[in-house]
């Protein structure tokens, strides 16, 4: 079974939101609890790498009580890049892959989060991510063989270059919520009235 560690990258500075986005409610619930749930429903050591907002960030999870590591990231004012190779660099000793989730996608579910441990656990490969709509990403798995090359991002850029050079055994599967994410107050408006007026559709 793959040692896993779960990454919240929570390091931005959230500035189309105007506030901490990690924070944002969604009813009573602050919106990074949502991937935080669905990891707990998987047996994964987690933790949640911040920066502009690390203070708000980690007395909400004093208050709270989550179940993770709050890790501040001291190079987050230089983009994603950095933050990823930071926490890479952090943990490739101890665990054998790396699960990375964004804050802002409220509809990632435990089950989502399972069947990529799954296809990552009876395949050989480097890496598996999510397809939605026109294309792959985050939440994605990358193994011990990628770590070396996610310790070298820089910048704003992320990681999806790596799933998509054709270099990497590369394992995509089809999760349509993926592709929902919170980046401004409109988002969020629009993502609350759906669990409260269109989810019970489904």
């Amino acid at each position: 079974m793959t040692k896993l560690a779960a990454v919240i990258l929570a390091a931005g500075a959230a500035s189309r939101f105007g506030s901490c986005k990690s924070l944002a409610p969604i009813n009573d619930q602050p919106l990074i609890a949502f991937p935080l749930n669905a990891l707990s429903e998987v047996d994964v050591d987690t933790y949640i790498y911040t920066g502009r907002w690390h203070d708000a960030i980690q007395q909400k999870c004093l208050e709270d009580n989550w179940n993770t590591s709050i890790v501040f990231a001291p190079c987050w004012e230089k983009g994603i890049g950095d933050v990823i190779a930071f926490a890479t660099a952090q943990l490739e000793n101890d665990y054998d892959a790396i699960l990375f989730m964004l804050a802002d996608q409220p509809a990632v579910s435990g089950d989502s989060i399972a069947l990529l441990l799954k296809v990552f656990d009876e395949h050989v490969c480097d890496a598996v991510c999510c397809q939605y709509r026109d294309t792959v990403g985050v939440p994605a798995i990358a193994g011990k063989t990628m770590f070396a090359e996610l310790k070298r991002l820089h910048g704003d850029s992320g990681a999806k270059h790596l799933l998509n050079d054709g270099m990497h055994l590369v394992h995509i599967v089809d999760i349509n919520q993926c592709y929902i994410d919170i980046d401004t107050q409109e988002d969020l408006e629009n993502y609350t009235h759906y669990l409260n007026n269109m989810s019970s559709l489904w």
